[in-house]
């Protein structure tokens, strides 16, 4: 459900601003509003999809809103005339739809929970370390 939320205020969003463009870089009352509505909706189905985490695991719960999402994005882009739906669109869906199926069938039992003692053993270690400030390093540099 989140990823077709998702989708639908994305499309909102991307709707708002092809007509903010058309409108000389200016919102119309209606781009205004489609922007405020697709800006709040995708805030809200964003932090929906967290729910799903309670279900299930992350790895099945992560592969499943993707999958929902780029469908929700090719129908909802036509809904708002924002692009043509092309041949490719309609095999990129069927295949990541049929990963998705295929990744929730043969994805096995999974991994035993991180308790908070192995979390910090992980986050002390020395790879972890470097990788965090150099991942701290490019966030300053940007």
């Amino acid at each position: 459900m989140a990823g077709i939320g998702v989708g639908f205020f994305g499309c909102l969003l991307s709707s708002a601003d092809k007509q903010r463009k058309l409108n000389g870089g200016q919102h119309s009352a209606t781009s205004f509003w489609r922007f405020r509505i697709g800006a709040v909706g995708s805030t809200i189905f964003g932090v929906m999809s967290l729910i799903g985490l309670s279900y299930g695991p992350v790895a099945l719960v992560v592969v499943v809103r993707a999958g929902a999402t780029l469908p929700a994005n090719a129908f909802f882009s036509q809904v708002f005339d924002l692009r043509p739906l092309l041949r490719e669109d309609l095999l990129g869906m069927l295949v990541t739809l049929s990963g998705v199926v295929c990744f929730a069938i043969f994805q096995g039992k999974p991994p035993a929970e991180v308790t908070e003692t192995r979390f910090l053993y992980f986050m002390t270690s020395t790879p972890a370390i470097v990788w965090n400030a150099l991942m701290g390093l490019c966030f300053f540099l940007a």
